[in-house]
């Protein structure tokens, strides 16, 4: 995905200007107009990048599965010092 650096302001929603074309199709059966309401291109797109990314799993299971093979074969080496060291480091800036 590729982040748009010039966008600044706050997404929201968009109502469309009425033509006399649209007031005839939103007119409601009381004999006012209805309030018609579309979402910026925006939102609508950051919508759907939600959707998307709550459709994924949390784990990825076939790389974990990929990890634990190449552990096994020993193709993937576990440097048990650096590992602990990033843990400690973790632990003193939470």
């Amino acid at each position: 995905m590729k982040i748009a650096p010039h966008r600044t302001g706050a997404v929201g929603l968009v109502t469309p200007k009425q033509t006399p074309d649209t007031a005839r199709a939103t007119a409601t059966t009381a004999g006012g107009p209805a309030q018609q309401t579309q979402l910026s291109p925006e939102l609508g797109m950051l919508q759907q990048a939600r959707q998307r990314l709550d459709a994924l799993p949390d784990v990825d299971m076939d790389k974990v599965t990929q990890l634990r093979e190449a552990l096994a074969r020993n193709e993937l080496v576990l440097d048990m010092d650096a590992l602990s060291q990033a843990i400690v480091e973790l632990h003193r800036r939470s």
